[in-house]
């Protein structure tokens, strides 16, 4: 709008004097509080205003100060929301009459807020400035020597260890929520690798707290990327015994599951820096999780989160309570400022959303793919451990023992060659054991039994990749395990495309998944969908048993990496772990024969060029 003023009230601005509030920030050091003072000065005029004068100005609602017959007049907009900011920082009395103290972790923010603020003027000393705008990512970070991981990432994994490390250096902590795909572990253990900012952090171990799917994945990544650093696994019914271990250690992995159960002993502990993979864990603030982790002692930490957590309002305030608790303040005021707001919805709600967006800010970091595009692959693969159930495991180690005994038993009645085809049937079966044992018709599963930690897995990926619009693609070459999927996708109304051999309009069911963004994945046999289809709708492909001959599962993948396809492709491969399937996969270059008997029922020729060491080998 353009405003055009005439007449008496023309002339009576003219006569009147504008005052302009002007915030000072005295710097402290680095990581202290600092203080902020207001003042109100006429830049064209000789008026002086106190903040007395203000004041009661403000409380009869005027927007003007008289004095000395003359009107000085006030942006009462602007005097609120400077206000309104430093209530939201938790700002108490300074040093100096009119000036207010605010802690070193609010400065972004304010640097943020303040410096779009039209209507006042806004000073601050060059290094305040600087150390704020480099947590706002306004300017660059200062690049970190990596070691020997320096050839290892990605430039944008860099920027993110060169962001963790600013943050442990400033005694910040942070959420890394990159989308899925783009290396948060790696990212993470490159940061740990790194010698701490402050002495004493530097001779206690770190801790990394994530779902129990997960713990192998921390241990293996740790294995291939610092394997220099001494890793401790506390899982198992006989951690307690490798509880000694821990000082000697550089990082311990543990998981959510175990840390409620042994938060005594880890709450005695120090640690430097506690590290929460998945943070949709604790997103309840009454919850056991986050009950437990709230108790730990650490110089620094940091949450892990594939999911754009900045959305979740409630579930925010739990995490920021875990990271730095004095930073969003008290529940109550949280609720106040912004949930009740933004549950209401309306211009209220788009404000508030956007005051906790840029409050979260500095503390948050987000890179989705397209993002960093350039510093990609088009095809991102990837191993996801899921460690059995414990009712899983009782049963494949039962079926592994008696599977042993019936080879035994082929080869000494009919000899080795004659019994391939039983042997692969008994593979078979076994395999079946790692995906659900509710593929056992001869050993159908008791109640209360869990049957399937890949399932469990599998519904994580889809919540992760959902969050992230993301659309998945999910083979298996069992359609009985597809049909699983499908019933559990059922119970909790997620809608879904399936493709098997029995599909009579494929092509049909492909341009339903393609046209209709709003089904998030597709279910397919891998023998009856695994050429010939276009499923560029998708961008992240899942083998939940995977086919493992190399050029079958490209295959498969490139159902969704095609001419077409717009987004990097992520395949992932969920490999039960420490069984018949793992060690398939250790195999998989050194012995490609090996593959085609185990997993290939359409070629079982390529049985002949097994060796009876070969499948002791997958059942050892």
């Amino acid at each position: 709008w353009r405003v055009v003023l005439q007449g008496p009230i023309q002339e009576f601005l003219e006569r009147s004097e504008v005052i302009v509030p002007v915030v000072r920030v005295a710097s402290g050091a680095p990581g202290q509080p600092f203080e902020l003072s207001t003042t109100y000065e006429a830049p064209e005029g000789t008026l002086e205003v106190t903040p007395a004068e203000v004041e009661r100005a403000l409380a009869h609602g005027n927007a003007y100060v008289e004095k000395q017959g003359r009107v000085a007049l006030l942006d009462i907009g602007a005097i609120r929301k400077i206000r309104s900011t430093l209530a939201s920082c938790f700002a108490r009395a300074g040093s100096k009459p009119g000036s207010s103290a605010v802690e070193a972790i609010h400065a972004p923010y304010l640097q943020s807020v303040l410096e779009k603020l039209e209507g006042i003027d806004f000073e601050s000393t060059p290094d305040w400035r600087a150390r704020a705008q480099q947590q706002n990512r306004e300017r660059s970070l200062e690049p970190v020597p990596l070691g020997r991981l320096e050839g290892t990432l990605r430039p944008y994994q860099k920027e993110g260890v060169y962001w963790l490390r600013f943050l442990e250096s400033c005694g910040f902590c942070g959420i890394l929520a990159d989308e899925m795909g783009l290396g948060k572990t790696l990212q993470t253990l490159t940061w740990l690798q790194l010698p701490r900012c402050r002495e004493e952090a530097r001779k206690v171990p770190a801790l990394i707290i994530c779902p129990t799917s997960l713990v192998e994945n921390w241990r293996r990544e740790a294995e291939t990327f610092t394997p220099w650093m001494r890793s401790l696994v506390l899982s198992g019914p006989h951690r307690v015994e490798h509880f000694a271990k821990v000082p000697e250690s550089d990082l311990v992995i543990t998981s959510y599951a175990l840390i409620r159960r042994d938060i005594a002993f880890h709450s005695a502990c120090r640690w430097a820096v506690v590290v929460l993979d998945e943070a949709q864990a604790i997103k309840n603030a009454h919850t056991q999780n986050a009950i437990a982790v709230k108790q730990l002692v650490a110089d620094s930490r940091l949450v892990l989160s594939g999911t754009p957590i900045e959305n979740g309002v409630a579930d925010l305030w739990s995490i920021m309570d875990f990271l730095m608790p004095r930073y969003l303040g008290p529940y109550e005021d949280f609720r106040l400022a912004y949930e009740d707001p933004i549950a209401l919805g309306g211009r209220e709600a788009l404000a508030a959303q956007a005051r906790l967006r840029e409050k979260l800010h500095p503390f948050l970091l987000r890179r989705g793919k397209r993002e960093v595009a350039k510093d990609l692959p088009q095809k991102l693969h990837a191993v996801r451990y899921c460690p059995l159930s414990d009712d899983q495991r009782k049963v494949y180690d039962t079926l592994r023992e008696e599977t042993r005994e019936k080879m035994r038993g082929l080869v000494k009645s009919k000899g080795f060659e004659k019994s391939k085809f039983e042997m692969f049937a008994l593979l078979t079966r076994l395999r079946q054991t790692c995906c659900d044992l509710r593929l056992l018709k001869e050993r159908p599963p008791k109640a209360g039994e869990q049957t399937s930690a890949k399932l469990e897995a599998l519904m994580e990926l889809l919540e992760e990749a959902r969050a992230g619009n993301h659309r998945m693609l999910v083979f298996s070459q069992f359609t009985s395990m597809l049909k699983l999927i499908a019933e559990r996708l059922e119970a909790e109304d997620i809608p879904f495309c399936y493709l098997d051999g029995t599909t009579s309009d494929r092509l049909g069911e492909c341009a339903r998944f393609n046209q209709n963004a709003s089904i998030p994945l597709f279910l397919i046999s891998l023998k009856a969908g695994g050429t010939g289809l276009n499923l560029t709708g998708a961008d992240t492909v899942v083998h939940f048993d995977p086919w493992w001959n190399p050029a079958a599962e490209d295959q498969a993948t490139d159902r969704a990496h095609r001419i077409g396809q717009k987004k990097n492709v992520h395949a992932i491969k969920l490999i039960a772990q420490d069984t018949i399937e793992e060690k398939v996969l250790r195999l998989q270059e050194k012995k490609q024969s090996l593959i085609h008997a185990t997993v290939n029922p359409s070629n079982p020729s390529s049985l002949l060029s097994l060796s009876l060491a070969d499948i002791n080998a997958l059942l050892a």
